[in-house]
C-alpha cells in the first residue's frame, strides 16, 4: 500500500477500511484521504450504512439442517485451530519481566474513586484497535455538531494550537468501570503518529494521588508497552489522549490545547 490514497484507492479497499484489518501506517493514509475527500466520505457513509442495514439480517438463525450445521462447526473449527495456537502461544512467550514492569505501572497510575481503572486500558485497546471513523471531518465544529444527541453529555473537542496535529474524525465509543459510560472517540493525526481522544463526561470522578501539573492542567499519566495515556479534566468532561508519540510531547501538546 502507498503511503498516500487516491479516490481508486480508497474505493477499492474500503472493506477491509471499514472492517479495521489495516495496520497502522495504511489506517492513518485512509483517514487522512477520507478527511479531505468530500466525494469519499459520501461512498463511506453509503457503504458503512448498507453494512449496518445487511448486519441485522445475517444474524437471523441459521436454517441448515443439525447435521449439515455440525459439519460445517467441525470445519471451521479445523481452519481455525491453527490461528487459536499461535495466539496461545504468544500469550504463554510473553516474558516476565514484562508482567513486572505493568505491575510498576499499575502502582504508579493513580486510582479514580467511584470508577474502576480500566479507563487507562480502554483507552490503549481502543487506540490499537483501529477502528473506522464514523464521521470524518477535520473540522472539530463538525464533528461536535454530529456527536449532539449521540452521547449524554455536551461534547467539546480539544483544540490543539500545535499545526502539526490534524483532526481526522470521530466514532461512538464506550467506556467500561463502574458505572460504565459513553463516549466520544476522536482521531488525530500528528505528523506520521496517530493519536486519539477518549471525551466523557467526567462527573463525580475524584483523582485521588497527586498528578503531574501541565499548563494548570492536573495529568495523569499511564504507559502500557510504548503507548502513553494521558488524562485531565475540564469542567466535567474528562479526555484521554492516547499515541505512541513520546510522553514528553504528549505532555507539551496537551499543555497546548485552548
Amino acid at each position: 500500500m502507498r503511503d498516500t490514497v487516491d479516490c481508486a484507492d480508497f474505493r477499492q479497499f474500503i472493506d477491509p477500511y471499514l472492517d479495521g484489518e489495516f495496520d497502522l501506517a495504511e489506517r492513518a493514509a485512509f483517514d487522512a484521504h477520507l478527511a479531505s475527500c468530500a466525494g469519499c466520505r459520501r461512498h463511506f457513509e453509503q457503504q458503512a450504512w448498507m453494512k449496518s442495514a445487511l448486519r441485522p439480517a445475517l444474524k437471523r438463525p441459521c436454517r441448515l439442517p443439525a447435521a449439515a450445521r455440525d459439519r460445517l462447526h467441525m470445519k471451521l473449527r479445523a481452519a481455525e485451530r491453527p490461528a487459536r495456537i499461535r495466539r496461545a502461544a504468544r500469550r504463554v512467550a510473553a516474558p516476565l519481566s514484562t508482567l513486572a514492569a505493568m505491575g510498576a505501572i499499575l502502582l504508579f497510575v493513580t486510582p479514580l474513586t467511584g470508577f474502576k481503572p480500566t479507563v487507562m486500558a480502554d483507552a490503549v485497546d481502543q487506540h490499537t484497535r483501529e477502528l473506522p471513523v464514523e464521521m470524518p471531518s477535520p473540522m472539530e465544529l463538525e464533528v461536535e455538531q454530529w456527536f449532539e444527541g449521540k452521547v449524554p453529555f455536551e461534547m467539546a473537542a480539544p483544540r490543539f494550537s500545535d499545526d502539526r496535529v490534524m483532526l481526522l474524525g470521530g466514532r461512538l465509543s464506550w467506556l467500561g468501570g463502574e458505572p460504565s459510560r459513553p463516549a466520544a472517540y476522536l482521531v488525530y493525526g500528528v505528523g506520521g503518529h496517530k493519536m486519539t481522544v477518549l471525551v466523557f463526561d467526567g462527573s463525580g470522578i475524584e483523582f485521588d494521588a497527586p498528578a503531574t501539573e501541565v499548563a494548570g492542567k492536573r495529568v495523569y499519566l499511564h504507559d502500557d508497552r510504548g503507548v502513553q495515556v494521558a488524562l485531565f479534566q475540564r469542567g466535567s468532561l474528562a479526555y484521554a489522549v492516547t499515541s505512541d508519540l513520546p510522553q514528553e510531547k504528549m505532555l507539551e501538546l496537551i499543555g497546548k490545547t485552548l
